[in-house]
């Protein structure tokens, strides 16, 4: 596919930038989609009572912080339990002992609350932020090219 726009050096610069940015958080989109699917394929969900919580460094943002993490007791395939940390956390103290938490937990691999965001959050951000970069390159693609009827004669595939 051409674009056949006549485009000056700074737009084409945009379209490239865009283009780029938009290909990268596309492929961490569906990297980060994949990951999740494949915690999924062996996880199970659980209503499971938390068993501890932890006060501890957490990553948010560029940093990190002082918060409370969950630990729930759940069941694996054989009955025995498994004590398992949640990966949530809360700067204040939210979680206590006995308190039953929603999780889905693959026990190589730990448990997420089981909620919406918690499964396909990270993924679906990603995704939308692509579509967002991408949104400019369809404008100049579908409505510039239109205007433009140079555009149209130079974007005719040549006869074979």
């Amino acid at each position: 596919m051409v674009i056949a726009l006549p485009m000056n050096s700074k737009r084409k610069r945009m379209v490239v930038v865009l283009t780029l940015m938009g290909s990268i958080l596309l492929l961490v989109a569906i990297y980060l989609f994949s990951v999740r699917l494949i915690f999924l394929a062996n996880a199970s969900p659980f209503d499971a009572p938390i068993v501890a919580v932890t006060h501890e460094s957490v990553p948010k943002g560029r940093g990190s912080v002082l918060a409370y993490v969950p630990t729930v007791q759940v069941r694996d395939s054989q009955g025995r339990p498994l004590t398992l940390k949640v990966d949530t956390f809360s700067e204040e103290p939210v979680y206590s002992l006995g308190q039953t938490m929603r999780v889905v937990c693959n026990p190589n691999r730990g448990c997420i609350e089981d909620t919406f965001m918690a499964r396909w959050g990270d993924g679906l951000i990603d995704l939308i932020l692509s579509l967002v970069f991408f949104a400019p390159l369809l404008y100049y693609k579908l409505v510039l090219e239109d205007r433009d009827p140079r555009a149209k004669l130079l974007s005719i595939p040549p006869d074979a």
